[in-house]
């Protein structure tokens, strides 16, 4: 008999699965795959789905690239998927899906919905794209940071509240204190903003 506080699914503990590493260079993706091999995926013409799906009796976010080479599937980590009934009756994963992180999983996810274009995007946007962009590509979106801070500041100027474009890159630069990609990125909006201002 169960008393008060007991749960009602015991929680098994699950190994922690290995993670893929995700390096985005606009229209390919790459990654680093746990046994040291990297896996290069061409995004362009590329279709995807993204649904919640069911590894190991635990709940996961899947997504589903429809490569025109062939397919791929990128999850969260099964490890920190809650259990519940519910999983069972959830479509199931490809034995072969990558697992990545689940804020890796966002941004990848987040560029295919975005038509991997980096228009319409805000500063600290930016800033997390740049986490998982290889150096070359978190270089071009650095600056194109740097533009969005400049035409801040060019539309409203000093006298009409507009920051200054250092203050608006500090998300990126909040960035670059736990990414080295992002740091690139700074490093290269600031040396626009300088060369503009």
């Amino acid at each position: 008999m169960r008393g008060p506080g007991t749960p009602l699914y015991k929680r098994n503990p699950q190994p922690r699965t290995p993670r893929a590493c995700v390096e985005l260079e606009g229209d390919v993706l790459r990654l680093g795959l746990a046994d040291g091999r990297w896996r290069s995926l061409g995004l362009d013409g590329a279709r995807f789905a993204a649904r919640d799906a069911a590894c190991a009796q635990r709940f996961v976010r899947h997504l589903k690239l429809y490569l025109v080479d062939g397919r791929a599937d990128l999850i969260t980590p099964p490890d920190e998927g809650a259990i519940a009934p519910r999983a069972a009756q959830l479509p199931g994963v490809p034995e072969d899906a990558t697992v990545v992180e689940a804020g890796d999983w966002e941004m990848v996810t987040d560029w295919m919905r975005s038509g991997g274009r980096l228009g319409g995007r805000s500063i600290a946007e930016l800033a997390r794209l740049c986490c998982i962009a290889s150096a070359q590509f978190a270089i071009t979106v650095g600056e194109w940071a740097a533009r969005l801070a400049l035409e801040g500041w060019e539309q409203n100027g000093p006298m009409r509240s507009g920051c200054d474009p250092r203050e608006s890159l500090r998300p990126l630069e909040e960035a670059a204190a736990r990414s080295p990609r992002a740091a690139e990125a700074l490093v290269a909006a600031l040396a626009l903003c300088s060369l503009v201002s």
